[in-house]
């Protein structure tokens, strides 16, 4: 296989950008996803990929808790801000509004939407974890068009 184009195929996929944030115990986390996709109607189950070295990944598998918050178009700055690795960058919330719905479930309040979710289920992924979960609530924000990655000019493929 062509690395050259396997990449190049792998980055004509769409995805928006989203913000995934975690609370575990009095820790709270967040960071800038876009492998995830809705995989059942009934009941409403998403799947979310996360790199096994990540913070959050450790954070959600205990807490078994996790919020999506869709971001707005316009908002590539946040999506790098909270793209930033928590271990390199504790603090990276600081500044950034966000609510604690039900105690568990951080909302972003710049966010066009978000999902409260509930893990079912996690598969290794070579690199990264696959999480299998319910969502359990849901919110709209404002009205708006959603970030993707390719208004952010983000690249990502292996």
């Amino acid at each position: 296989m062509d690395p050259i184009v396997k990449k190049q195929a792998l980055r004509s996929f769409t995805y928006g950008l989203y913000v995934v944030m975690c609370k575990d115990d009095d820790i709270v986390n967040a960071f800038t996803a876009n492998w995830l996709t809705q995989v059942s109607f009934e009941p409403p189950l998403l799947a979310l990929s996360i790199e096994n070295d990540a913070k959050s990944l450790a954070m959600i598998q205990h807490s078994q808790t996790f919020t999506i918050n869709v971001l707005q178009s316009g908002q590539k700055e946040l999506a790098g801000k909270l793209g930033k690795s928590y271990l390199k960058h504790p603090d990276k919330l600081t500044g950034v509004p966000y609510i604690l719905q039900q105690n568990n479930y951080p909302i972003l309040q710049a966010a066009l939407s978000w999902v409260a979710c509930k893990v079912q289920n996690t598969v290794p992924a070579g690199d990264s974890t696959l999480i299998i979960a319910e969502v359990i609530n849901a919110g709209i924000l404002t009205e708006g068009d959603s970030l993707t990655m390719k208004e952010a000019g983000f690249r990502h493929a292996g």
